[in-house]
């Protein structure tokens, strides 16, 4: 009988001595609005470092880093506990990604983007940063067009499985369309600023809307490489909503502002990681309210390298 139990004591021993085989990666995509007016507003600056220190993120991509140096990019993401960091550029909107783990860059983009594309690895995962235009639908379907031959090309031909596509996509998904249908006043809205534009530079104006109407193509581009939107398989379609925030809204009363919700910011994952997604949402309540005019998406993940 005493050889039955030490079995078992010697099983539980050896296993406390394995290291841990699910580690989780968490990872956040972060409009945060001109970089705070330029680097003028310090107090929403400090209250979004403060933010960040309790994600306890992983890694962090991050659009409009205005009036950002990649010295000042560091600075901060010290203070949210990242020693690694990048930028895409200095100039005009710039991207930028910060790590816990060491940061390998493998490339900047600029030629034939609105604001840019950064790729970095990090943990074995490539991350693809993209703040797709803001004004032109014709110029997000190429910006989509080049980022899916270059996941094809640099990516899936050499056999690498795990990558994030992350940012402000400025899109809206084909995931979305019955909510659209049914919320009509951001097509609206649209639609007055399109003609504006249009009475304003003729046949020379940017238009964001196709014909008037939402362009689904850009992110049924992604979807079909295939990329895996991770907020459409955890979320409810009315806790989507990544854009507009109060602080860019003042004016609206809660009611009002629902009206023009609308998701234009993702995380999309490759295959690999569909199945390894413990949790994916937007955060678009509580302090994120006050910290940009876009909310914050966030994913955590299964992952172990």
């Amino acid at each position: 009988m005493k050889a039955f139990f030490i079995v078992p004591v010697l099983l539980v021993s050896f296993c406390t001595l394995l290291p841990a085989q699910n580690e989780s990666l968490k990872v956040v995509s972060y409009n945060i609005w001109n970089g705070f007016d330029w680097g003028k507003d310090t107090e929403r600056e400090k209250a979004m470092v403060s933010w960040l220190k309790t994600q306890e993120a992983d890694v962090i991509a991050f659009q409009e880093l205005n009036a950002f140096t990649p010295e000042k990019l560091e600075e901060l993401a010290r203070q949210w506990g990242h020693p690694y960091t990048l930028l895409l550029k200095e100039e005009s909107y710039p991207i930028g990604i910060s790590s816990k783990t060491p940061l390998k860059l493998k490339s900047r983009m600029l030629g034939g983007f609105w604001h840019g594309m950064l790729h970095a690895e990090t943990r074995g995962i490539d991350f693809l940063v993209v703040h797709l235009s803001p004004h032109n639908w014709q110029f997000r379907r190429s910006e989509a067009e080049i980022i899916a031959t270059y996941i094809e090309k640099v990516i899936k031909e050499n056999g690498l499985e795990k990558y994030i596509v992350l940012g402000d996509f400025n899109s809206h998904s084909p995931f979305d369309a019955g909510f659209d249908v049914q919320n009509p006043e951001t097509l609206k809205a649209n639609q007055k600023a399109d003609s504006l534009r249009l009475a304003e530079n003729g046949t020379d104006a940017h238009q964001t809307l196709r014909n008037g109407s939402f362009d689904y193509s850009v992110m049924s581009r992604f979807l079909s490489l295939p990329l895996i939107d991770v907020v459409q398989l955890h979320v409810k379609e009315e806790n989507k909503t990544s854009f507009p925030t109060p602080l860019v809204t003042p004016e609206m009363s809660p009611e009002q502002r629902n009206k023009y919700r609308q998701r234009i910011d993702y995380m999309l994952v490759s295959p690999y990681f569909e199945t390894r997604t413990t949790q994916a949402e937007i955060i678009n309540q509580g302090i994120p309210d006050t910290l940009s005019d876009h909310y914050p998406v966030v994913t955590t993940f299964q992952y172990s390298e």
